[in-house]
């Protein structure tokens, strides 16, 4: 219990110093495989690239956890919504990290459209709402993502994806911290109708390129096996995917080289 003090303080001054540090995705199939996700086409391109959610037939809706670290206060839950039609499919979905001491808030709102046989774009409009305590008191910013996402050949695509392009930030007399701006190209390759690879570089504009590799095989009939691993910082991750009908259900364990394992879940409806 000791060791694990001097970690919460060392992230709760972090989030004092930086009103948002992440763009926080989700989805458990996405971190089982590193988080390598920008060309996976699932409900949770609602947060990985939307112009993926293109791809899908069905209304579908997902919800998501994630215990990072294995700590209550930096968790984060979200929920997804999709909705095709003839002009194009419309997502929503909100999510939540952090706890009453700091917490982050997004609203998205988004757009995606197939632009021929072979590419699909989306654009989502987003809330960004920070919370920090009584000192420091709440922020609400707007900023948008868009999203690209190209069949190069059958079974292979490319995915691009740009978080808050405008750059946007919070502000207070106490400090001046710009919203991560987050650029991520990868591809997902179908290499064949039970594996799937992915891969994906990832750069914040303010930190290192992170590179991340993915697979995804079918062991059983609609039970999945996945496996990842990526770098800044070093992480593996593994987990399971099972559907059944119209449910699925995706487990997820990542392991970071310091802090321990981060377990995660998600359960998605299509009708």
């Amino acid at each position: 219990m000791k060791s694990i003090i001097p970690i919460l303080l060392l992230l709760f001054i972090s989030k004092l110093s930086s009103a948002s540090s992440d763009n926080h995705t989700a989805g458990a199939r996405s971190n089982a495989m590193a988080k390598a996700s920008v060309a996976s086409i699932d409900i949770w391109g609602n947060y990985n690239n939307q112009a993926t959610l293109a791809k899908l037939k069905k209304i579908q809706f997902g919800v998501f956890y994630e215990n990072r670290f294995q700590l209550e206060d930096i968790s984060t839950k979200a929920i997804a919504f999709y909705y095709p039609t003839k002009l194009g499919g419309f997502n929503l979905n909100y999510s939540q990290f952090g706890s009453d001491l700091y917490k982050e808030r997004k609203i998205g709102l988004g757009y995606s459209k197939a632009l021929g046989e072979h590419l699909w774009a989306s654009v989502q409009l987003n809330q960004v709402r920070v919370k920090l305590n009584q000192v420091y008191g709440e922020q609400s910013k707007y900023n948008f993502e868009i999203g690209l996402l190209a069949e190069i050949f059958s079974d292979f695509y490319l995915g691009f994806h740009i978080f808050n392009p405008s750059q946007e930030k919070f502000e207070t007399m106490y400090f001046d911290e710009a919203i991560p701006t987050i650029a991520r190209f990868g591809f997902s390759w179908h290499l064949s109708k039970e594996t799937i690879l992915n891969t994906e570089v990832e750069k914040d504009f303010d930190s290192d390129i992170r590179v991340k590799f993915g697979i995804e095989h079918q062991f059983v009939e609609n039970l999945h096996i996945r496996l990842g691993v990526s770098n800044h910082p070093n992480q593996i991750s593994f987990g399971l995917g099972y559907q059944y009908k119209i449910v699925k259900m995706n487990l997820a364990y990542s392991k970071h080289q310091s802090l321990g394992y981060t377990p995660s879940f998600d359960l998605n409806i299509s009708f």
